[in-house]
């Protein structure tokens, strides 16, 4: 069963603790102002890590990625975002003390996405259906073989143009980083014990809610999965760990995301020179 969803919609902002959002950095271009001000309203280490990418690209998805977090934690908890101190849980997941939340975050090329949840484990992934690799995707599927089951292979070699092909490897990918994100496991697993079986295809602009998993062969139906195929040209999942409905995403303006943002940090003006030096992207 298809539940639709129109479009990435434009409403204005939710107060729920349930929030899909979307940020396309293609479209931002940040001044050294910019940089300054949000580079010190993240916690010090997420800014010393986005400090070490070489291009601008990296630095801003990752950078924005981190507003999310800052955001969807302020907005729902009511804490300032100087007071927010983010741990890491036994699977390394961020959390809050005292709140019940989960969050993550994932991008590709231009798009940033967020999913915010409350006593409900989630994880995200988005991947852009374009094939980015020097080898061919023979080759390439080849070397990746070992990460998919037998059953997902089939699926994926069912497509009849090298196009359907790569979409179809690129939906289980989203699948597969989805869930070992809600999971905390990340790709230490062995992935090829990890199953997906779609019961329908992705249609541009719906969600597909029925994609069933499997681990070691058995059936979990506990994990649910919405997928979302944006504009044919990203694949979007959201791996939830009890049955809700879909929501909506919703596009953020820079504006939006940074109305509430608190410097955390002294001025930095190194730290700025040098994102303003680096080259966009490779």
């Amino acid at each position: 069963m298809h539940s639709v969803l129109k479009t990435f919609v434009h409403s204005a902002m939710t107060s729920s603790n349930r929030v899909r959002w979307v940020f396309d950095c293609g479209n931002w271009f940040p001044s050294k102002n910019d940089w300054s001000k949000i580079s010190r309203s993240i916690q010090p280490e997420e800014k010393e890590r986005i400090g070490r990418f070489v291009f601008k690209r990296d630095a801003k998805s990752s950078i924005i990625g981190q507003l999310m977090i800052m955001k969807y934690l302020s907005q729902v908890t009511h804490i300032p975002w100087s007071k927010i101190k983010i741990k890491r849980d036994q699977n390394n997941k961020p959390v809050i003390d005292g709140f019940d939340l989960n969050f993550n975050v994932s991008h590709d090329e231009n798009l940033v996405v967020f999913a915010g949840e409350q006593n409900n484990t989630v994880g995200i992934d988005i991947m852009r259906n374009r094939y980015k690799g020097g080898k061919s995707v023979n080759e390439f599927f080849r070397i990746m073989h070992r990460n998919f089951n037998s059953k997902e292979w089939q699926v994926i070699n069912k497509g009849c143009t090298e196009e359907q092909k790569i979409n179809a490897f690129y939906r289980f990918w989203c699948l597969k980083e989805s869930y070992v994100k809600a999971t905390g496991t990340g790709l230490t697993v062995n992935l090829k014990n990890i199953c997906f079986v779609p019961k329908s295809d992705l249609i541009k602009n719906y969600f597909v809610t029925n994609t069933q998993l499997f681990v070691d062969g058995q059936l979990l139906s506990d994990w649910v999965f919405h997928e979302y195929l944006y504009d044919n040209n990203y694949t979007v999942t959201v791996c939830l760990n009890k049955p809700v409905d879909p929501i909506n995403f919703k596009f953020l303006t820079f504006e939006e995301l940074t109305n509430s943002a608190e410097m955390i940090t002294d001025v930095d003006e190194l730290y700025c020179n040098s994102f303003m030096a680096k080259s966009d992207c490779p």
